[in-house]
């Protein structure tokens, strides 16, 4: 077996001793540090040059990934950002720089991670913590309605269940598991689940993804006849979109419903 497939076999991280016991000397891995064919990504650790910057970055500072670096990780559905959230050992020491593997993460002045000291073992991959861990920490870190939108997205792409989620939520004071309980999985994006959940905290229920004979699904049907859709990061950079939509619009007025349109930027920053 190769190097390659040996670090792949064995979950795309794994330590110095582990490649000394298999049978590869200590100059033969410094050589295949120096051609780019495995990365040092941290003292005693090896990954490949294939694996995510994400993935690489968590194993540097020391840990796994977690929380909303977790989730995306995973394809669930959390708003961007650049921060970094890992979850290391209670016993981890010697933290370092998610971009240096040279320096301590305690000597940044904005080292730029989250570090919770909770993996004791959790399920998952090398590099990441499994969905339940990621959106446990995810509670702890983050507004209701953007746990709700990353839980919506794990309840349809079927990674998580209605059942597994209340358990995680169960011990939670009432008032946040009331809240947090309010998921869907049939939202289809962010603006979808953020727009549902405000609504329902203003006494609107909007039925989601209801099927309409004559023009097929809209992302929300509130009462019989009002329409709401939500349009994503990409709406305005794609023409035929724009216009296949515009003949959607017309086609629900000819029916006689009122449809109501609204961006990811009204949504999530003016609404």
């Amino acid at each position: 077996m190769n190097l390659e497939n040996y670090i792949t076999r064995h979950g795309g991280l794994v330590a110095t001793h582990q490649l000394r016991s298999a049978g590869w000397s200590k100059h033969f891995l410094t050589a295949a540090v120096s051609t780019g064919a495995i990365i040092r990504v941290r003292q005693g650790w090896y990954c490949l040059p294939s694996t995510p910057e994400p993935d690489q970055q968590a194993a540097r500072v020391g840990g796994r990934l977690s929380c909303t670096s977790g989730a995306r990780r995973l394809g669930l559905l959390v708003r961007s950002g650049e921060h970094l959230h890992v979850s290391v050992p209670p016993n981890a020491a010697r933290l370092r720089s998610k971009s240096d593997k040279t320096v301590r993460l305690t000597t940044l002045p904005s080292p730029g991670v989250t570090v919770r000291w909770n993996d004791s073992g959790a399920s998952g991959s090398a590099f990441c913590l499994d969905v339940r861990h990621c959106l446990a920490d995810m509670v702890l870190c983050q507004s209701p309605e953007w746990v709700v939108a990353a839980v919506d997205s794990a309840l349809r792409l079927q990674q998580l269940t209605m059942e597994e989620w209340l358990n995680i939520i169960a011990t939670l004071p009432e008032d946040l598991t009331l809240l947090l309980a309010d998921v869907d999985g049939k939202s289809e994006s962010i603006t979808e689940s953020l727009s549902r959940f405000r609504l329902r905290r203003l006494g609107i229920t909007p039925r989601l993804q209801v099927k309409i004979p004559g023009v097929g699904r809209v992302d929300m049907l509130i009462g019989t006849r009002l329409v709401i859709e939500i349009d994503g990061y990409a709406y305005h950079a794609d023409p035929e979109r724009f216009e296949a939509d515009r003949r959607r619009d017309a086609r629900l007025s000819a029916l006689g419903y009122r449809v109501l349109r609204f961006s990811y930027k009204q949504v999530v920053h003016h609404w």
